[in-house]
């Protein structure tokens, strides 16, 4: 059965949101769960939830109030990550008629079963005198006679609408998928109206006759900054103003771009003719951010977090563990293991509104995803790759910090070719010595820190206990000792840098294990891999957090805890058993028809240039104490990226998964029995 998951948004409005609560509970199709996203209202709507008694009910609360555009996309986006194939979206003061839900899906199905796609359903909504309200706009695009469609479907109880509101509205998984999320940036007042028009590009939304909700308005009627007499709401205005014009750019001709500049330039003039000085002002503000307002769509996949907010999780069944959690985005108590290195008396202030990050190897996996991500966080991420830069070159340092004047530089390039490196030396230490060298020179010169990844090669792989920042370092490969010599320059040229050592890295793109196992996995029957070499698979996109998270307390702290941190995947596994995983999880996720036969064997069956630690396995507590990030589980990482390879559509629409291309490296396949060649799936940097 599909999951289909209520979300409310909620703000200062408690006696509303336990009528709409109790409406949702008394669904004669009933939700795999229910989502209140609670706006900070500080009302006393947390001790309402936490006393109510509903099944499957699931209280995030938003540490400040993000209006109603974030609200509705952290619901949407919290519903998503959890797994809804249907999203039904609706504010506190809607009250849905017993059936409403099950109108809905049951007008779903008889559109599918008719072949007919539709991008949402909709109910009708009512004010308690009984009149519409919250009326869609008809969708009057032709047919091939060039007549309109919307009639078409009259005898199935639906009609094509496009525009519409969040008042009972249910989205399917695949709009979020192809189209990503609601606009948070537009803050509030249409929101709604961009979000259903994107989502209706390809596919027509729909006004389910049967299916009914009250929409208990405080104020009737269109929005209005003339009839507005809330002194704490007029200046929210200049959003409504600014939002019409970026939705008539986008979506709507010249002509009515013009019309609608024209009419609201008129109406300031009026209110300024009439004494309205304030509200004039407004109008014309809202105008004026119009120019260079420029919102981009946001994947569904995108953290809470991303909106600039951190969040409490409420549980209001009776448990006798703490009523919630906490969900930390922000800097937490320190532990005293690492002390911040002195800043020099000379040392440049960090310009608070400064947050550019100069990301070196933006062609790598994690220098992709930072600069994918970054933007979404608050930060501009410049991505130069090795082809903008090369960082064996202290001229081109030197100049694109001059050129870009970042806040920071975050150096995720590096030569990572193990077996090549034995015989390539001059070329590893060129890049993952000299490089790295020349990037604390000059970040010392610009007086900015720097961030640097590193890898757990570092180490020799003799131990049995997980390797921590204090253990002495003993590589016993070339690419090992010029990453330790890399590391090695930065400490002795900064006080601060920040080092960050990682292990097996994965991700959905790029050159990695998990991408040559399914590029094998299609191929063959059988694989052998190694199974003495052990190690914690880790997500080229959390390692991506990480150095985001710390870049965003750096600009806007000025300062951090400075030092060496490890960070890697919870758990340990080798890589044989990381492969049976990977070919489980892509059969159930349909990316291969039928998973291979892992075949375990010695690292003696497959010999290589360079020698491979036996366990790579790093102990991240320090990371964990001093900044509150704590490493996910690597099955559950593994998880979301075999989801998320599945649910990537076929042509490229909606939010780009990256701003930075990939290169895709292919393996030679051979008609036998594959044999892995470990060093082949360790990912770029």
């Amino acid at each position: 059965m599909d999951q289909i998951y209520a979300v409310v948004l909620s703000y200062k409005r408690k006696d509303l949101l336990k009528r709409c609560l109790d409406g949702i509970n008394a669904q004669t199709r009933p939700c795999a769960g229910i989502i209140v996203v609670d706006n900070a209202s500080g009302d006393g709507t947390e001790e309402m939830l936490l006393q109510s008694q509903l099944p499957n009910l699931k209280v995030y609360v938003l540490s400040h109030n993000t209006g109603a555009s974030g609200g509705f996309s952290a619901g949407f986006r919290i519903a998503y990550q959890q797994g809804a194939d249907y999203i039904w979206m609706m504010d506190d003061d809607v009250i849905p008629e017993p059936n409403a839900l099950e109108e809905l899906l049951g007008a779903g199905d008889r559109l599918t079963a008719k072949g007919h796609p539709y991008s949402f359903l909709l109910s009708r909504a009512y004010t308690e005198d009984g009149l519409l309200t919250n009326v869609p706009s008809v969708d009057t695009r032709t047919n091939e006679v060039d007549y309109e469609n919307w009639p078409l479907l009259l005898d199935l109880g639906v009609i094509p609408v496009r525009p519409a509101t969040y008042v009972s509205i249910l989205v399917p998984r695949a709009s979020l998928q192809r189209h990503g999320l609601p606009l948070a940036a537009m803050f509030m007042w249409g929101d709604d109206t961009e979000y259903t028009m994107r989502i209706s590009q390809d596919a027509p939304g729909y006004l389910v006759a049967s299916s009914k909700v009250w929409h208990l308005r405080k104020v009737s009627g269109s929005i209005s900054i003339q009839r507005e007499v809330d002194p704490n709401r007029t200046a929210l205005h200049r959003h409504f103003v600014r939002n019409e014009l970026f939705i008539a750019r986008r979506y709507y001709s010249r002509r009515r771009v013009v019309t609608v500049f024209l009419s609201r330039l008129i109406l300031a003039a009026r209110m300024f003719k009439a004494g309205q000085t304030h509200k004039s002002r407004i109008v014309v503000r809202g105008l004026l951010e119009s120019f260079r307002f420029k919102p981009t769509p946001e994947s569904a996949d995108a953290p809470v977090e991303a909106l600039g907010v951190t969040y409490r999780v409420l549980s209001p069944e009776p448990s006798s563990q703490k009523p919630y959690d906490t969900v930390q985005a922000t800097p937490v108590a320190t532990s005293p293991a690492i002390e911040a290195a002195p800043l020099e008396d000379n040392t440049p202030k960090p310009d608070r509104s400064n947050m550019r990050v100069l990301v070196c190897g933006s062609g790598g996996q994690v220098g992709n995803c930072i600069v994918n991500q970054a933007a979404s966080f608050g930060l501009e991420a410049i991505g130069l790759s090795r082809q903008a830069l090369d960082i064996t070159s202290a001229t081109q340092i030197r100049e694109a910090i001059e050129l870009y004047k970042p806040a920071l530089i975050i150096n995720a390039a590096a030569y990572t070719n193990l077996d090549h490196a034995e015989a390539e030396v001059a070329q590893a230490e060129a890049v993952n010595r000299d490089g790295a060298a020349n990037l604390a020179i000059a970040a010392r010169q610009a007086g900015i820190p720097l961030f640097h990844l590193s890898s757990e090669y570092v180490f020799s792989g003799d131990s049995t206990a997980p390797y921590r920042e204090t253990d002495q370092p003993m590589p016993n490969s070339v690419y090992g000792t010029t990453r330790l010599a890399g590391e090695q320059a930065i400490s002795q040229t900064l006080d601060r840098y920040l080092i960050l050592r990682t292990s097996w890295i994965y991700g959905e793109r790029g050159n990695n294990f998990v991408k040559t196992m399914l590029n094998l996995g299609s191929k063959t029957e059988e694989i052998s891999v190694v199974s003495d070499q052990v190690g914690c698979p880790t997500r080229a996109r959390s390692v991506a957090r990480v150095f985001i998270e710390l870049a965003l307390r750096y600009c806007r702290d000025g300062d951090l805890k400075w030092g060496l941190y490890h960070y890697s995947g919870a758990a340990w596994c080798s890589w044989a058993e990381f492969a049976t995983e990977i070919f489980r999880e892509a059969e159930q996720a349909g990316l291969i028809e039928k998973a291979p036969r892992v075949l375990p064997v010695p690292s003696e069956r497959l010999p290589r240039a360079a020698m491979r630690p036996a366990w790579s396995v790093l102990d991240c507590t320090l990371i964990e104490a001093t900044f509150g990030i704590r490493p996910k589980h690597w099955r559950e990482e593994l998880n979301h990226v075999i989801r998320r390879m599945s649910d990537v559509p076929a042509a490229p629409c909606g939010p780009a998964p990256s701003r930075v291309p990939f290169r895709a490296y292919p393996f030679a396949i051979t008609d036998e029995p594959a044999q892995l060649n470990v060093s082949q799936a360790v990912s770029q940097s």
